[in-house]
């Protein structure tokens, strides 16, 4: 009976999202060349904000609490930029849809829960395998 509650308690522990803040990279490749390398690594000094610290864009309504952190690569006739931020997402917005408040064409869009997951272009489905094992191996040590 022990280990079942301490299954179901694993399980539970791993698939629910946290509500509390969120942390993100915040940098665009503008002003920090390592903001549009592949993969941030803590020799980047890429600065990380709290998101419940960041102000919403004045231009966005409708906006949820932030849950997530992006990662934008946007182009213009000037050329592409990437920046890392958190995730203002608009009420009924899907996964990875990112709007810009200036006249910038989305190239790509990747967005991502937990903290400072920003740092690479993708990883999800590696949190999302990490998370499906764990839970089979509670599975196997109830049994």
């Amino acid at each position: 009976m022990l280990k079942q509650v301490a299954c179901v308690l694993l399980i539970t522990v791993c698939l629910m999202s946290s509500a509390s803040a969120i942390k993100c990279y915040q940098c665009k490749s503008l002003t920090d060349i390592n903001c549009a390398k592949e993969k941030i690594d803590s020799a980047s000094n890429i600065r990380t904000v709290d998101c419940d610290t960041v102000p919403k864009p004045n231009t966005m309504e409708q906006l949820q609490p932030v849950t997530r952190c992006n990662k934008v690569v946007t182009s213009d006739r000037a050329g592409t930029i990437v920046s890392r931020d958190c995730h203002f997402e608009a009420i009924g917005q899907k996964d990875n849809e990112c709007t810009v408040t200036h006249s910038r064409q989305v190239d790509s869009c990747y967005t991502c829960k937990g903290d400072l997951c920003n740092a690479s272009g993708s990883g999800h489905l590696v949190a999302v395998g990490v998370t499906a094992l764990l839970a089979m191996f509670a599975l196997q040590m109830a049994l």
